[in-house]
């Protein structure tokens, strides 16, 4: 057995120089996709894939969210001129009486004091709202997004 382990050790030590594969190469194989081929939804027919494809090109855009525009006006094809602006005055929908402004949303909660310096504590430059609203062991947070330093 020990005669054999011997063999064993020589016969590695000498092929160290060159180990050979036992795993046989494949040659790469490239596909028309990188992306591998496993379940999926089924296909739509052409014409619904072509209004998807449509709605997803609209909601990438501005058009999608514009509440003033038509889905006759979004889609004319003779028509390739921008829209005016929607104007500035609040417009009423529906006769009630919640008026829609016609600009966007506005993010944020509205600043507290108008310029650069901040009245209550003199301080230049900083937030203009007061970001420890709810008492001094509060977190820093601005429209409930909280920091930590």
């Amino acid at each position: 057995m020990a005669s054999m382990m011997r063999a064993l050790l020589r016969h590695t030590a000498q092929s160290s120089r060159r180990i050979p594969m036992l795993i046989p190469r494949q040659s790469p194989v490239r596909n028309s996709s990188s992306f591998r081929v496993g379940p999926a939804p089924p296909r739509l027919p052409p014409e619904q894939q072509a209004e998807f494809e449509r709605l997803q090109r609209i909601a990438n855009t501005q058009e999608g969210f514009n509440p003033t525009s038509t889905p006759s006006s979004l889609y004319d094809d003779s028509a390739h001129e921008l829209a005016p602006a929607p104007a500035a005055d609040p417009v009423t929908v529906n006769g009630g009486d919640e008026a829609v402004l016609s600009k966007p949303l506005r993010k944020g909660a509205p600043p507290e004091f108008e310029g650069d310096v901040n009245p209550k504590t003199g301080e230049v430059g900083g937030p203009k709202n007061e970001p420890l609203r709810w008492g001094a062991n509060s977190d820093y947070s601005f429209n409930g997004r909280v920091t930590d330093f």
